[in-house]
């Protein structure tokens, strides 16, 4: 079964696409979508340690970062 999202499926609208071919014996592309994505998928199944784990590595690399505050330079010139 697939652990994550199918990809180059053409998004949001290609995903729709293809559930609805796989999912229908009859679909014209029916034969074509099962012989181009993985043997066994399950839409229905989310693998959660791969999901976490894709979500921690994102959180990490858009987490905010810290910038050096600069001082206020006062000049003293009276």
């Amino acid at each position: 079964m697939a652990a994550a999202l199918l990809e180059d499926v053409g998004g949001a609208h290609g995903y729709a696409d293809y559930l609805e071919a796989i999912g229908d014996p009859t679909h014209p592309e029916h034969q074509n979508m099962r012989i181009w994505g993985p043997e066994r998928f399950d839409p229905t199944v989310i693998d959660r340690q791969a999901l976490d784990a894709t979500v921690n590595a994102l959180s990490e690399r858009w987490k905010p970062r810290r910038h050096k505050l600069r001082s206020k330079q006062t000049s003293s010139a009276n």
